[in-house]
């Protein structure tokens, strides 16, 4: 009871400001590859929840925060570094979590996942390594 009761207030969550990580890992080309490479990135989110709202509501808004920051890594990789992105896969997880205990802290949910994108970098960018 009380961990379904823990689960039910971490999922009330507001729509405050995310804490968010992001790591990046770009896997270079094989042999015989159209030319494009995949970047890998691992995003983490924490927005507090609120008691008063549904769970399955502020579960949504995670997961959309999760999907629009996922959206805009494409946009910033054709800004910075690529002329083409396409994301080609994603994984999400949403963890609840009561952090009350101890006195400091309240719920939370956190939605971490990583997305894989196809990209093709600009030419630019080969010129300016060698």
């Amino acid at each position: 009871m009380y961990l379904k009761c823990l689960i039910s207030i971490a999922f009330l969550a507001g729509a405050a400001l995310p804490a968010l990580a992001q790591e990046q890992y770009v896997r270079p080309l094989r042999p015989g590859e159209d030319g494009s490479s995949r970047i890998q990135s691992s995003i983490s989110m924490t927005l507090p929840v609120k008691d008063d709202e549904d769970a399955t509501a502020q579960q949504q808004v995670a997961l959309r925060a999760f999907y629009k920051t996922a959206a805009g890594s494409c946009a910033m990789v054709l800004e910075t570094v690529a002329d083409t992105c396409e994301i080609v896969g994603m994984t999400t997880n949403v963890n609840a979590r009561d952090r009350s205990a101890g006195g400091y802290g309240g719920a939370q949910v956190t939605v971490t996942g990583q997305i894989t994108m196809k990209v093709k970098f600009k030419a630019s960018l080969s010129k300016t390594a060698q």
